[in-house]
């Protein structure tokens, strides 16, 4: 009888701990399809005046910073954050809108597999050696810097018709954000030095896919605000 008792403990134990890990697998599997979503939106008016801003998106802890688990990110942060905080410093001079964008996650199952990008957590917030120059700050969930944010609405705030996009990664937040963008007819471009990916090649593979979607890749040097 004891050995009966023992053995029903153990199987249900087993169970609970085989049936955690499926929802755990399960929440996962689905929280990956809907991180990988575009958002289609309302097409932004057309005009004749080219009303620009930057979207910096996702240089915070879990990437670049403390709590990242990329290696790669991190022996490139310093040059792609110096780089950044070049080129806010110099959209801010010219009164064109910088806007932060950054990833947070609530979803507890997801934390409990990875709390790099918790909400409340280091990860979660501006990578520290960022100069905010800005108090516009647009937090998601997703890859899509546009599904289910504020990122619409302040950007038809400031009327503008026209992004450009720093940050990373190249291959996922940045990739679904640019596609968002051009199906709101977002005049879209990409600065090059200011972009990351998990590896040189996936960078350079990605900005011909962009060139290829009609999004313009221009180099600091080239830049011109008259």
């Amino acid at each position: 009888m004891k050995q009966r008792s023992i053995r029903r403990i153990i199987f249900r134990i087993l169970g609970t701990i085989v049936l955690f890990i499926v929802i755990l697998i399960g929440n996962l599997l689905l929280f990956e399809k809907k991180a990988s979503v575009v958002s289609e939106g309302e097409p932004i008016a057309t005009s004749d005046v080219v009303r620009p801003a930057l979207l910096v998106i996702d240089v915070q802890g879990a990437t670049t910073g403390e709590a990242s688990l990329n290696s790669y990110y991190i022996a490139e942060s310093e040059s792609l954050i110096r780089t950044i905080n070049q080129l806010t410093e110099s959209f801010h001079s010219h009164n064109i809108p910088v806007i932060y964008i950054r990833s947070e996650i609530t979803n507890p199952l997801i934390n409990l597999l990875n709390a790099s990008y918790a909400k409340g957590g280091i990860g979660a917030r501006f990578d520290k050696r960022m100069n905010l120059v800005s108090d516009m700050e647009v937090i998601k969930s997703r890859n899509d810097a546009f599904l289910k944010t504020s990122l619409d609405e302040l950007l038809r705030q400031h009327q503008v018709n026209k992004l450009y996009i720093v940050g990373l990664d190249a291959a996922h937040c940045i990739n679904t954000t640019v596609a968002a963008a051009q199906n709101r007819n977002y005049d879209v471009t990409l600065i090059k030095e200011a972009i990351l990916s998990k590896s040189a090649q996936m960078k350079d593979s990605m900005m011909t896919v962009f060139h290829a979607r009609g999004a313009m890749l221009v180099s600091m040097d080239s830049l011109s605000f008259d």
